[in-house]
């Protein structure tokens, strides 16, 4: 009697030892948005990183510049500079549109699109806003007029990032696991490359395609959670 009433009770125990140990919803997009608002904080005001980002730019362009690695970015068809058009808004959204097509026709169902659509507007609505707010110079460029867009945040980094993971998002659960979480660590291995390719290439600061990075995250789990993919699946209706 006592062995089956203990039997009992311990699922109860273990459910609630799981529900401590999960990590809260506002945790990550929390965290996400406090290294966006001390960023722009930091843009705004001069801040101490941005003293961190000349001397990440030096230290870049030396590099840039040796003969070692100069074919990096020496022609608009080196491999840099094509990481660089990844972030291009006509090549990435016309990625996601096709993906999101695809999946649409295929399932029945429009979430796709709508999770494409949230987070190309949501891409539109922050990054212009932010870029007129901070009017950040890009390096080695002239003081940015006054309503006139500057390069924080990366557009071209949130971009590819957006469009990128969304696609193949929208494109994994037909996939086989295997491929599945292969195709997450390639997309996400590409919008780290492309972040990477314009600090080489001397289009950003260092700053502007973290904030590019964290933005990337935000819109992204907004898209898919309002467009009601959160769990992951493509519904059938």
């Amino acid at each position: 009697m006592d062995e089956s009433r203990a039997a009992t009770a311990a699922p109860p125990r273990a459910a609630s030892s799981r529900a401590a140990r999960r990590k809260p919803a506002w945790l990550v997009p929390g965290g996400l948005l406090l290294i966006l608002a001390f960023l722009t904080v930091n843009v705004l005001t001069h801040g101490p990183l941005v003293a961190a980002d000349r001397r990440i730019r030096q230290a870049v362009r030396a590099e840039a510049a040796s003969s070692t690695w100069g074919w990096l970015d020496d022609s608009t068809h080196a491999p840099a500079r094509l990481l660089v058009e990844l972030g291009n808004l006509r090549v990435a959204v016309s990625l996601l549109a096709v993906s999101a097509v695809f999946v649409t026709v295929r399932h029945r169902c429009r979430r796709p699109l709508l999770a494409a659509a949230i987070g190309v507007a949501l891409l539109l609505g922050t990054v212009i806003p932010a870029k007129i707010l901070t009017a950040r110079r890009g390096p080695g460029q002239p003081a940015v007029a006054p309503g006139h867009m500057g390069v924080f945040p990366s557009g071209h980094t949130a971009t590819a990032g957006v469009c990128l993971v969304l696609a193949v998002l929208l494109l994994a659960p037909d996939l086989p696991a295997g491929i599945r979480h292969a195709a997450v660590a390639v997309a996400a291995a590409v919008c780290f490359l492309v972040g990477v390719a314009l600090i080489w290439c001397d289009f950003h600061w260092f700053t502007d395609v973290v904030a590019g990075w964290a933005l990337t995250a935000l819109i992204v789990m907004a898209a898919v959670r309002l467009a009601g993919l959160g769990d992951g699946s493509v519904p059938a209706a």
